[in-house]
C-alpha cells in the first residue's frame, strides 16, 4: 500500500468510472439504510430551515448529518457498520465547523467587495436614520450598478471560478477529518495537494456526476434526490478509499504522519 508520502512524490492513477462503478455498487448494497437517512436527514433539513435561528445553522447541520455517511461507508468495508454511525459527524463537529468556516472565509472579501460596489453604505445609514427614502436609495443603487456593472460582473466571475476550485479542492476534506481523523487544516491542505495532481480530471468528473444527480432529481419530479444524494457520498468515498486505502492495513504511522501539524514530523516539506 502507498503511504501518502509516495502519493504526493510518484502520484496516483485517477479513474473515475471504477469510482462511479464502486459507488454504484455501495449503493446498491446499502440502499436501505442509505436511502432512509437521506429522507430522514432532508426532513431534518426542512425543520431546522424553518425554525428561527437554528435556521442559521441548518447548512452546517446538514454537513456534519450526511459526514456520517462516510463512517457508515468506511466501516462497511470491514463489515462492522451500524445505524449510529449515520450521526457518528458530530463526534467531529468541532473539526468540521473548522473546515466550513475556513472555507467561507475565502468568499468574504469578494463578497464584500460586491456589496460595497452595489449597496453604498452611507446612504443605507441615511435611510435606517430616515434622512433619505428608501425610493432615493433605490436610484441610487441603481445608479451605481450602471456604473460598476462591469467589475461587479468579474468579481461575480472570480467568486463563482474560486468557489468552484474550492469545491473540487476540498472534495476529500470531510472523509478526511472524520475517516482519517485529521485536523481541519491538515485535511484540507492533504486534499487539495492531492486533488491538485489531476485537477481537471476531477473537475470534469464532478461536472458529470452534478449533471446526472440533476437529471435523475428533474426527471422524477424531485423524488429522485432520495437516491442522488447518497450516489453522491457512495462516489465521493470510493475514490477516497481506492486512493487513501484506510482500510488496507495502513500503519497507524501513516495517518499520523499525515494528520499531524508541521511542528509534530516532517510532511509539510512533502506536502509543500
Amino acid at each position: 500500500m502507498k503511504t501518502v508520502k509516495e502519493l504526493l512524490q510518484s502520484g496516483y492513477n485517477f479513474e473515475p468510472s471504477q469510482y462511479f462503478s464502486k459507488g454504484w455498487k455501495l449503493l446498491s448494497k446499502h440502499l436501505g439504510p442509505l436511502v432512509g437517512m437521506t429522507l430522514l436527514f432532508v426532513l431534518i433539513g426542512i425543520f431546522a430551515g424553518s425554525v428561527p435561528y437554528i435556521n442559521l445553522i441548518s447548512n452546517l447541520l446538514g454537513v456534519i448529518l450526511f459526514s456520517g455517511f462516510y463512517i457508515f461507508l468506511g466501516n462497511s468495508m470491514d463489515r462492522t457498520q451500524d445505524a449510529k454511525d449515520f450521526f457518528g459527524g458530530f463526534q467531529f463537529a468541532g473539526e468540521i465547523i473548522g473546515q466550513r468556516l475556513v472555507f467561507i472565509l475565502f468568499f468574504i472579501p469578494f463578497v464584500l467587495f460586491i456589496f460595497l460596489l452595489g449597496f453604498p453604505v452611507y446612504e443605507l445609514v441615511e435611510v435606517f436614520n430616515q434622512s433619505m427614502t428608501p425610493e432615493e436609495l433605490g436610484e441610487i443603487i441603481e445608479a451605481n450598478i450602471a456604473s460598476n456593472g462591469l467589475m461587479m460582473f468579474f468579481a461575480i466571475v472570480v467568486l463563482f471560478v474560486g468557489g468552484m476550485y474550492l469545491y473540487v479542492s476540498y472534495i476529500f476534506a470531510i472523509p478526511l477529518i472524520v475517516v482519517g481523523k485529521l485536523k481541519f487544516w491538515n485535511a484540507m491542505e492533504t486534499s487539495r495537494k492531492l486533488v491538485g495532481n489531476h485537477f481537471y480530471s476531477y473537475f470534469f468528473s464532478i461536472i458529470a456526476l452534478s449533471l446526472l444527480v440533476a437529471v435523475m432529481v428533474v426527471f422524477t419530479c424531485g423524488l429522485g434526490i432520495f437516491i442522488a444524494l447518497p450516489l453522491m457520498s457512495c462516489v465521493v468515498y470510493s475514490a477516497f478509499d481506492e486512493i487513501f486505502k484506510p482500510h488496507d492495513d495502513m500503519q497507524k504511522s501513516d495517518l499520523d504522519e499525515f494528520g499531524s501539524s508541521p511542528g509534530e514530523s516532517n510532511s509539510e516539506a512533502e506536502l509543500d
